[in-house]
């Protein structure tokens, strides 16, 4: 494949600048349509054919994003849904991403230009929480939870460029600033992710440093100050207490409380989708928490989202849109396993998207991912990952 910087490839240059201020601000990140109508117009104003997806994991992905707008035409509120429906079109993203002609050199380039954004970012959100006392840093966006999952996914990149350049000081310092500030973020879903990523990601490229990152893990927690070793240790303390009702014997079983609101929000969760399940469309969630919130709830009256993945599409997109993210995962993982590589590295950067994909994954089951500004983040990396796909193998 010819690299975009081989003809001075404008579109490329606008997903440099996107990549390098993707973490920082969601108005940048619009600097991704730049870069893809760009690549169209260059595209279509030449002669040949557009390589666009058409593997399994394409299809699933329009036919999530089908389940989008289906939730929200049967919704409970269809006009409020379609405010805001149409920022899944991100999904698409990854068609565009997956047609142009980007060489791995180009897609390491424009992870370095990221790296380098979330490092700027890190450093900026470790100033506010020494400087301005900050406990749990946002950055520049404002969301500490959003923020935690953006450096999760840095953190697995940087790792897994250290691999090939392991005597690179910047890469060094990158991650531990980066790893610093997902600290500070005190977002305990990215931390799990964040492990569960760096296993998967060590466990496909480099066995033998496998133990040795879990042993540093374990010496880390210990240097920990107090207030970050108890909140990972409250990542096991789950339980839940019941109604016990002499008067009424219907009231009976109930949940009363729990030992963290979030558990409140999935019971909550999980009764609202037994009443909807054509789903209550996307927006509405927020509207009809409230009749479900468990009462003892007093710390989170209502809630956007549902801070679970599974939950929160069950709950707007109904069961048909569940069924179909299952699909979508299942069917990341069969083309990404089944994958292909034109050589070692293929492999390797098929393996490091991979283990993001399964990072994000298990964040998501505390948090709802497909947010705006983290949305667009992910179907970056799961383009270049398909641009991978797209490349032929080598023959023998």
């Amino acid at each position: 494949m010819s690299s975009p910087t081989e003809f001075r490839r404008y579109d490329y240059y606008a997903l440099l600048a996107f990549a390098f201020t993707a973490v920082a601000s969601i108005a940048f990140q619009n600097l991704i349509w730049v870069s893809i109508a760009l690549f169209l117009f260059l595209r279509l104003t030449r002669p040949g054919k557009i390589n666009w997806p058409s593997n399994l994991f394409a299809a699933a992905t329009i036919l999530f994003l089908a389940t989008f707008i289906i939730g929200a035409l049967l919704g409970v509120n269809p006009s409020k849904s379609f405010e805001t429906v149409h920022k899944y079109l991100t999904f698409l993203v990854i068609f565009p991403l997956g047609a142009m002609a980007l060489s791995l050199l180009d897609v390491r380039k424009l992870l370095h230009f990221f790296i380098a954004g979330a490092w700027v970012c890190a450093v900026y959100g470790i100033g506010k929480h020494f400087l301005l006392n900050q406990d749990r840093i946002d950055s520049f966006s404002g969301d500490k939870m959003v923020f935690g999952g953006m450096l999760m996914a840095s953190l697995l990149i940087v790792t897994f460029l250290l691999k090939s350049s392991p005597k690179n000081p910047w890469l060094w310092l990158s991650l531990a600033v980066i790893g610093t500030a997902l600290i500070f973020t005190g977002t305990r879903g990215a931390w799990v992710g964040a492990l569960a990523g760096s296993f998967f990601l060590m466990r496909g490229l480099s066995k033998r440093y496998l133990w040795g990152g879990v042993l540093i893990l374990i010496c880390l927690f210990f240097l920990l100050p107090s207030q970050y070793q108890d909140r990972i240790k409250s990542i096991t303390d789950i339980h839940y207490s019941y109604t016990i009702n002499m008067m009424d014997k219907a009231d009976n079983g109930k949940i009363a409380n729990a030992s963290q609101p979030r558990l409140l929000i999935w019971a909550s969760g999980l009764k609202m989708i037994r009443d909807f399940p054509l789903g209550v469309g996307q927006g509405n969630v927020e509207d009809v928490y409230p009749r479900y919130r468990i009462p003892t709830n007093d710390s989170e009256p209502t809630v956007p989202h549902l801070h679970d993945n599974f939950l929160q599409i069950a709950a707007q997109n109904g069961w048909l849109g569940f069924a179909v993210y299952l699909f979508w995962i299942f069917a990341f993982y069969h083309d990404a396993l089944r994958f292909k590589p034109s050589g070692p590295e293929a492999d390797q950067w098929n393996w490091m998207f991979l283990s993001v994909f399964t990072a994000i994954w298990v964040w998501g089951l505390t948090e709802y991912t497909f947010s705006h500004q983290f949305m667009n983040i992910q179907f970056f990396l799961l383009g270049l990952q398909t641009n991978l796909w797209l490349q032929k193998p080598q023959t023998n």
